[in-house]
């Protein structure tokens, strides 16, 4: 393996304290390539479900896409996959920044981590020199002060490093992974498992060179993508933050399922509309992009503690519309703790917002609160419950649980009212928008929809014909030609499940080749103007820096592959066909607007349950499974996993 992979695994258990590097295994980075595709793989070979999230034996595995550490635009994600405490399923979270960058050039693909340390420990990686470091003296800080003090011990500020903060150290289950300038790996407890096993952070500095196998080739192919990212840079993201904000608001907060804003909600709507584009326009320190990227999606905020925060979509979204304080700088400071202390925004925004809503109902009163009075619109109440959260303090103690968990600790049909779809928090204004993206959250493999959002739905589907005709033209539409006809005839409605599923299913996989090769999806699909766009062009890609012969078909396989292996997995968790679904209140209100306000709240009264499950069947008919959502016997063995068949048999899964 010459070209792309770095070449070396490292291997640590930190109960025993023992560090082993290995040469990568030849047959699994040829089928299952690198990022979320190996880490799938060994997750399978070496987490079975008796293991539970937090055993030693449960592994936490970071990896660097194939293509991160070359000159491709935009590849820098580092993918890192564990079971999942919130869920009890495989997770993986995708990271930014300059982290996956790093540990290639410091000659590695892979860490997979096993085991608990005694104590608290760092990992520190310089080339060739990797060691298990006491990290005593990092207890308590927040991840931007560990990177500090790791940095000036070293007396090297390029250390790249990724942190745990107080709330990874108490295992909140919203405990995120934080890598600076707004890069983290937030969802479904990854920060959570990282605490648990005792590991405050890890330290990465390279200095090696890494070859690629046609170097010509791909500098015409990197030309070639950055030539299509202008349109992108002018005509979504300088606008972003404040459509985000003007649209997302319209479902008016946690507990308003309805769709019905009332007149003095509006009204703070219409305000915030204009207030934020004065906010970040005068406000707005810089944009900040990632390793070899040119898009700087995040843009750097002071906040009160005059320091900068990095703001990208629902670090804004999320903290307002939970808990209808409509203000920029609020969000801010609600951004700012949460990276403090290592917490998951959404997953944050979410349990203070299920407390507040409780409160309100009378399921929870001042007894359980230590006579705190939960309210809305409350900055100073709110950012007080993200510091009880982090230290599991009174109620912060349930909360830091996971809504799921909390409802159930709570009771008294608290239950009901966490929104959660395979127990992960969902976002009530997501399920609000159209059928769509209730099928994503339904069926994505990450625990939230995240991996599967895509502005084509709500943007380019709403277009005058003319216009979709001429965005086909220009070659932006980034799906088979013969679902073509979808987009002209859109947007789609509920009844129009056929072509949903088929375009779901091709993000599915076209999503799983951006977790492989590490290129960001806000480079893939995620925007109207996307310049990877292409499965022939991601193949060209990992030919010309592998030298490995593969063309469409080859990437498409090995896309399935994975899907398919996360599937195998997560049904011999004890999934099934009931776990992919949306909380039930989806289909007992009235829809509200979608993101980009271009459907009507009566195009969607409920969300349809006939329609919902025409989608969900149609889904696992394209992918080739069972009604019961297993893949049959004929597609694990055309995918070249027999070995997933004759496991998933001997369980008594699949069946026939």
């Amino acid at each position: 393996m010459p070209y792309g992979w770095a070449g070396t695994t490292i291997e640590i258990d930190l109960s025993r304290g023992k560090v082993e590097k290995r040469q990568n295994d030849t047959k699994l980075v040829e089928n299952y390539i690198a990022g979320k595709g190996t880490n799938t793989k060994l997750l399978w070979d070496r987490v079975p479900p008796e293991v539970d999230a937090f055993s030693p034996d449960n592994l936490f595995i970071v990896s660097a896409g194939i293509l991160v550490g070359t000159m491709v635009p935009g590849a820098n994600r580092t993918c890192i996959s564990y079971k999942s405490p919130v869920s009890n399923l495989y997770c993986y979270s995708s990271l930014g920044g300059f982290f996956a960058a790093e540990l290639k050039h410091a000659g590695y693909d892979t860490i997979v981590i096993s085991g608990k340390s005694p104590t608290p420990v760092y990992l520190w990686i310089n080339d060739d020199q990797v060691e298990i470091r006491d990290a005593s003296h990092l207890q308590g800080k927040s991840p931007h002060e560990t990177r500090g003090i790791i940095q000036k011990g070293s007396k090297n500020e390029k250390i790249q490093t990724i942190a745990i903060g107080l709330a990874g150290e108490n295992k909140v289950y919203g405990a995120s992974v934080e890598h600076g300038s707004g890069a983290s790996a937030s969802r479904v407890g990854t920060g959570t498992v990282m605490g648990d096993k005792n590991l405050k952070a890890i330290s990465v500095y390279g200095t090696k060179d890494l070859a690629v196998a046609n170097p010509s080739r791909l500098i015409e192919l990197s030309e070639q993508i950055l030539s299509r990212t202008y349109k992108t840079r002018t005509e979504i993201f300088d606008k972003m933050e404040s459509r985000l904000i003007r649209h997302l608001m319209r479902v008016g907060g946690y507990g308003n399922f309805s769709g019905v804003i009332s007149p003095e909600l509006q009204k703070e709507i219409d305000g915030l509309t204009e207030k934020s584009k004065d906010y970040f326009t005068t406000k707005m320190a810089r944009e900040v992009g990632c390793y070899n990227c040119a898009m700087r999606c995040k843009h750097a905020y002071l906040n009160p503690e005059g320091e900068y925060t990095f703001m990208r979509c629902s670090s804004w979204t999320a903290p307002m519309i939970t808990t209808q304080i409509l203000e920029p700088d609020f969000a801010v400071a609600f951004m700012s703790l949460c990276e403090k202390y290592g917490l998951d925004v959404k997953a944050t925004s979410s349990a203070i917002a299920l407390a507040i809503d409780l409160y309100e109902r009378g399921i929870l009163t001042k007894e359980d609160t230590d006579g705190m009075h939960l309210e809305w619109k409350n900055p100073e109440l709110t950012l007080s419950l993200i510091d009880k959260i982090a230290r599991r303090e009174g109620i912060g103690d349930i909360l830091a649980n996971g809504i799921y968990r909390a409802a159930r600790l709570i009771g008294k049909g608290a239950e009901d009212l966490a929104v959660t779809t395979k127990k992960c928090d969902s976002d009530p204004y997501d399920l609000m928008q159209y059928p769509h993206g209730a099928l994503i959250e339904a069926i994505n493999d990450k625990g939230d929809n995240s991996r599967l959002d895509n502005v084509t739905y709500s943007v380019v589907f709403a277009l005058p014909r003319e216009e979709k005709e001429e965005y086909l033209k220009e070659g932006w539409f980034g799906y088979p030609k013969e679902f073509e006809k979808y987009l002209l005839e859109g947007p789609i409605k509920a009844e129009d499940y056929e072509g949903d599923a088929l375009m779901t299913a091709y993000d599915n996989d076209q999503y799983t080749l951006g977790d492989v090769t590490g290129i960001c999806y806000w480079w893939q699909q995620f925007w109207t103007f996307p310049p990877v766009n292409s499965r022939t062009l991601i193949a060209d890609l990992i030919s010309a820096t592998t030298g490995m012969e593969i063309d469409e078909a080859g990437v498409t396989r090995i896309a399935r592959r994975i899907v398919n292996l996360v599937r195998a997995y997560n049904l011999r968790e004890g999934m099934t066909r009931e776990d992919d679904m949306v909380p039930k209140i989806a289909f007992e209100r009235a829809s509200a607007t979608t993101a980009y306000g271009t459907y009507k709240a009566s195009d969607f009264k409920t969300l349809d349950r006939t329609a919902f499950d025409k989608r969900i069947d149609k889904f696992y008919e394209i992918k080739g499974w069972t009604s019961e959502g297993i893949p049959t016997k004929e597609t694990l063995e055309g995918l070249g996993l027999d070995y997933v068949r004759q496991d998933l048999e001997r369980r008594g899964i699949l069946t026939g």
